[in-house]
């Protein structure tokens, strides 16, 4: 193994490393604030407020967009190790951000506001407080948007110490604000959506006054570079309507669900979005390590290695997950209970359905960033956009149909399994990543490996009554079977032999200090 190839595979274990210590000290108290917002709001507040900014969420989509757009330039000019195109690249989109968040802005106040006073089914009597909430949602994409480049700056850099501190401060400012409902001098919903407002106003700033310190790339300037502006729309633009389409697959679900079963049932589903949310931390820690690397050393043409590490990160994406999330999908009921005061109903089920999603997605998330390093997104992007109009076409039929929230959930789990083989197809002429050879090598092992963690899991369970010692005692089945199988089945003797040489390396510098 090269020193390079060491190097790069200990930055990303570091940064790994980092973002776990940032997510094991936020899990605790994003579950703990959540259960004091449930309580202090109210399932019907609750609801509204997941409604509402799902909507605005659907705005996002120009946001999520241009972070992957320029998340992936500027990595890669890194890459090129090209400082004077870096700031080329900084200061165009930020005015192509700039301009798109002037029209989002106007659709957001017409067509936007027509949409949550005309369709939206929540009770005359919360109209103005939905009403003040849409517009703190709406200003807070204004600010995020704008900060797209400099969070993108943040981790094209690979600082993930700064990153995890932002998420850090974000927590505990939310933590505040889950205290500070109990004494809300108004209601209660208004305030929480102000306070969540002046958490992002605050986030953002940190984010501005950091990257212009410490990145010289990060100086904003009116100018616009056409080829870069060319080349970043051509990117931007394909994923835009990807993203579209996911957002109604996603949020347009969660409309549906409103406009067929209340407010309700958009708890239900923000509880599973939360436990979602969280347990993905477990993996997208070590994603956005491996990110940089994918592009990186794509750009520098280093094909066999950025080979490896699509198939390794794809392997150990699903793994970080995986242990989280079975325990979660086991034990739902009963944590739910532990976690919940009131539990809306569907919960449970809700999160069970989520976190499978969650997971037949994850497989192929170092697949996209591949692609996406290329630059050649057309095929890949329309690939996406069709499984995600299925989703929400499909949605809707069954709603129609069966009249069951639970059918909704079900079709995206399916139309996502059905699209893993196209997906995988239509990227294999950039490294030779076949459907036979990703099969093989990830699909296959993980598959073995989730049968046998989750009938060992499954087992204990039937001969165990319900309670605390037999959730913990799943979570150690959980993660103790998936650190034997593994290793036994998952990973090849080239992984295990990297995976011993970081452990051996690590020990031996603790004792050398």
């Amino acid at each position: 193994m090269s020193n390079q190839t060491l190097d790069n595979n200990k930055r990303i274990a570091k940064n790994t490393l980092i973002l776990y210590v940032r997510m094991l000290f936020t899990v605790g108290i994003s579950f703990y604030s959540t259960r004091l917002i449930l309580a202090n709001l109210g399932v019907e507040n609750y609801g509204i407020y997941n409604v509402i900014g799902g909507f605005v969420s659907m705005f996002y989509m120009v946001t999520s967009t241009m972070t992957q757009a320029v998340s992936r330039f500027l990595t890669y000019d890194l890459g090129k190790g090209d400082l004077t195109k870096l700031q080329k690249t900084f200061s165009t989109s930020v005015n192509i951000l700039l301009l798109m968040a002037f029209l989002v802005v106007l659709l957001a106040e017409t067509i936007g506001m027509w949409f949550v006073n005309s369709k939206l089914n929540i009770a005359d009597d919360r109209m103005v407080a939905a009403n003040w909430i849409y517009q703190f949602s709406v200003f807070s994409f204004v600010l995020e948007m704008i900060s797209v480049p400099y969070g993108a700056s943040v981790i094209s850099h690979e600082k993930m110490g700064t990153f995890a501190f932002v998420t850090v401060t974000k927590v505990l400012l939310t933590f505040c604000v889950a205290l500070l409902l109990a004494v809300s001098p108004i209601d209660k919903l208004v305030f929480y959506g102000l306070l969540i407002f002046a958490i992002e106003l605050c986030i953002q700033m940190i984010y501005w006054i950091y990257c212009r310190k410490n990145f010289e790339e990060c100086r904003y300037s009116l100018k616009i570079d056409k080829t870069i502006f060319k080349d970043m729309f051509s990117f931007a633009g394909w994923n835009f309507f990807t993203t579209s389409a996911a957002m109604l697959s996603g949020q347009g679900v969660s409309i549906l669900l409103n406009m067929s079963f209340g407010a309700t049932i958009n708890a239900a589903r923000g509880i599973a979005s939360q436990v979602n949310g969280t347990t993905g931390a477990f993996f997208s820690n070590f994603e956005k390590a491996m990110q940089p690397q994918i592009t990186k050393s794509y750009a520098a043409k280093n094909y066999d290695y950025t080979k490896s590490l699509v198939c390794r990160g794809a392997k150990i994406t699903y793994l970080l997950l995986f242990v989280v999330a079975l325990p979660c999908i086991l034990e739902a009921d009963f944590f739910l209970s532990k976690w919940i005061k009131e539990v809306p109903p569907y919960a449970a089920v809700f999160v069970q359905l989520t976190l499978l999603n969650n997971l037949i997605e994850v497989i192929l998330h170092t697949n996209m960033t591949l692609n996406s390093a290329t630059g050649k997104i057309r095929n890949y992007q329309l690939l996406l956009c069709i499984g995600y109009l299925f989703i929400f076409v499909g949605s809707y039929v069954v709603l129609k149909i069966s009249n069951s929230p639970i059918y909704a959930m079900i079709v995206t789990n399916v139309i996502n399994i059905i699209m893993i083989f196209p997906r995988i197809q239509i990227t294999k002429d950039i490294l030779g990543i076949t459907i036979g050879y990703f099969s093989r090598e990830v699909l296959a092992r993980l598959a073995v490996m989730s049968l046998i963690s989750a009938t060992i899991c499954m087992l204990f369970m039937y001969f165990v009554e319900d309670g605390w010692i037999r959730f913990f005692s799943v979570c150690f089945l959980s993660t103790l079977s998936v650190i034997i199988s593994s290793y036994a089945i998952v990973f090849t003797q080239n992984e295990r032999t990297i995976v011993v040489e970081l452990v051996k390396k690590r020990i031996h510098n603790i004792f050398k200090k």
